[in-house]
């Protein structure tokens, strides 16, 4: 068992590390772990790569493992983080709507979405929240039904990251 004790880099926002992961990869050399969303922030937890290895790792509070994360870095390994994806529901808001059709709606799915204690992620006109099976989006179709001409609503599969403080739950 090895052990780890902080994330070396993105192999995404490190030239680097990226680099380096290139050079590993024509080698034989990378290994991954799968992390879902919700093991994201946890500070202590044990993993096995896909080649077998075995990593405790016990991070520092605060700490967050994104999609392409270096957990070790080794001449003999390079071991990745990979994010596990998992299907979201996508409310686009309709382009064509007026300042205040789109005002109202969001303030609306803001309120509706936030009842039902989702993460969000807001981006370019649309809020992603993940969804526990493909069957729920017919009940955010009709808890959005008021709302329709104003928005697309569908399911994605992606690697989820909710937005920085609308990740939490708490009265």
């Amino acid at each position: 068992m090895i052990q780890i004790n902080k994330i070396v880099g993105n192999i995404y926002s490190d030239s680097d590390l990226h680099e380096k992961y290139q050079d590993m990869l024509k080698k034989d050399k990378v290994e991954n772990i799968q992390i879902s969303r919700l093991e994201a922030d946890r500070i202590r937890m044990r993993k096995v790569s896909n080649k077998g290895t075995d990593l405790a790792m016990t991070l520092l509070p605060g700490s967050h493992i994104y999609d392409g994360d270096v957990v070790l870095l080794a001449e003999d390994r390079m071991v990745i983080a990979k994010r596990e994806t998992e299907n979201v529901a996508t409310v686009t808001l309709n382009n064509d709507a007026s300042t205040q059709q789109l005002l109202d709606s969001a303030t609306k799915l803001g309120h509706i979405i936030g009842n039902m204690h989702r993460p969000i992620r807001v981006t370019n006109n649309k809020i992603y929240f993940p969804i526990q099976s493909n069957s729920e989006i017919e009940l955010f179709k009709k808890l959005f039904y008021n709302l329709k001409q104003n928005i697309d609503i569908k399911i994605e599969n992606i690697i989820f990251e909710p937005d920085l403080g609308f990740d939490i739950h708490g009265h």
